[in-house]
């Protein structure tokens, strides 16, 4: 089948002849990535490491395995793999915390501690064992604390809206784990705390971005990378997206000229996938601005391919050191190909193909998502179909839009001959 790969019973591939490189129909890009993934799984065990060469990580081999089934390709789990993720879990907190984090202690007063790191891993840790049928083998008991409505109000309090992006990601944490107890652990006050949590947000969100923190806490850049977090969950839930034109106005405005979403250029993995994420659900839910969206698309597709490596890999951007939150096995020289920022590369390019499916680079890839919520998950809504495309005429007009905003040559020069061309048809 296009973009599969069939696998033995040990969950590697059956031949060499049968890895991406062999797969009818897909572009250089996906083949490369598809081989560069499959050469991190260890052939012992099927494990993989955060950074090529190192030891094996909890990360690492989610990532690794995640990246190949978002291509499309056949996961099935060695054994040695499903019980190397699964051991992970402690039975105490029932939070997962790999091997990188056993027995790493963040400095005291740094950003990403302890606390947020293990909330992270087993954010990330779940969606994986539920999507390849791993059976989860203790509650999550660190997390049953969040059901109690003062105990959650309290920790809502402490949120610091001037660091939104940190925070987007500690309100997706137990956004995403109360609908876990809510729907795997049938914890009855889940669900209300959900509620709760809902309603919180709703009393928070500034309506001249429909984000969380522009009303005097930070920028819109802070906010688009936070806010993209929290907003997988109202997604899920079915909860309707408020502001939605001035939400896509904000993030339309951070796309640098080289296309990605940094203001300054050279946006990394998580600045690119927070804003095109953003955008392909609203592209869905409302017509505001969908030829720009577009355009935009096209643009981040082409940074995104610019910044893959000959093997087959993505480093988080360019030019730039690299580790992933100071997680022990994660640090990277500039431009080393990585698991973390190729899973979400490959994850972002899958959202790109929402709305350009017939884009040469990204067509005859069985692209997937995570069927459940976390970092990586997507779903249309109900009614959404694929298609149905504005004008060619819009897509030029959104071009020219785009470059002249930017106040380039290029836009200029296609401004100027629009110009004269619409002056011969009056």
């Amino acid at each position: 089948m296009k973009g599969r790969c069939r696998l033995d019973e040990g969950g590697l591939p059956a031949t060499a002849d049968e890895t991406p490189s062999a797969a009818a129909g897909w572009p250089d890009w996906a083949r490369q990535a598809g081989d560069f993934l499959l050469r991190q799984w260890r052939s012992g065990d099927g494990c993989a490491p955060s950074v090529p060469g190192g030891a094996p990580t909890l990360y690492g081999t989610c990532y690794a395995h995640q990246g190949w089934w978002y291509l499309g390709g056949s996961v099935n789990l060695r054994p040695s793999t499903a019980e190397f993720v699964l051991d992970a879990q402690d039975a105490s907190t029932g939070l997962f915390i790999g091997p990188e984090l056993k027995d790493y202690e963040a400095k005291p007063g740094i950003l990403h501690d302890r606390q947020h790191l293990l909330l992270h891993s087993t954010s990330m840790a779940i969606p994986f064992c539920q999507e390849f049928g791993l059976s989860i083998r203790h509650p999550l008991h660190a997390i049953h604390p969040f059901c109690d409505p003062g105990y959650l109000r309290q920790w809502a309090e402490r949120r610091d809206w001037k660091n939104a992006w940190f925070e987007g990601n500690n309100i997706l944490f137990i956004g995403q784990l109360l609908v876990y107890l809510r729907d795997v652990e049938r914890h009855p006050e889940a669900g209300r705390a959900l509620q709760w949590w809902f309603e919180w947000l709703d009393g928070l969100m500034d309506p001249r971005t429909g984000l969380w923190g522009t009303d005097g806490h930070c920028g819109a850049m802070q906010a688009v990378y936070g806010g993209y977090h929290q907003l997988l969950v109202y997604y899920h839930e079915g909860k309707p997206v408020r502001h939605l034109e001035n939400l896509v106005d904000t993030v339309l405005g951070l796309q640098h000229r080289d296309g990605g979403f940094h203001p300054g250029g050279n946006g990394g993995a998580c600045e690119d996938v927070d804003c095109v994420d953003i955008l392909v659900h609203c592209y869905k839910r409302h017509p505001h601005r969908r030829a720009d969206v577009r355009h935009a698309l096209k643009r981040c597709l082409a940074h995104i391919l610019a910044t893959q490596n000959k093997d087959g890999g993505f480093p988080y951007n360019r030019d730039a050191p690299q580790s992933h939150m100071g997680i022990p096995g994660t640090a990277a020289a500039p431009n080393v190909s990585c698991l973390f920022p190729t899973w979400f590369r490959i994850h972002t390019l899958a959202l790109i193909a929402e709305i350009l499916p017939a884009h040469p680079a990204l067509c005859g890839i069985g692209f997937r998502f995570n069927r459940f919520l976390g970092m990586g998950w997507h779903a249309s809504p109900a009614g959404w179909l694929a298609g149905g495309e504005a004008s060619r005429w819009e897509d030029v007009l959104a071009s020219v839009r785009w470059y002249s905003r930017r106040g380039t040559r290029k836009g200029l020069t296609m401004l100027k001959r629009l110009i004269g061309w619409r002056s011969r048809f009056p």
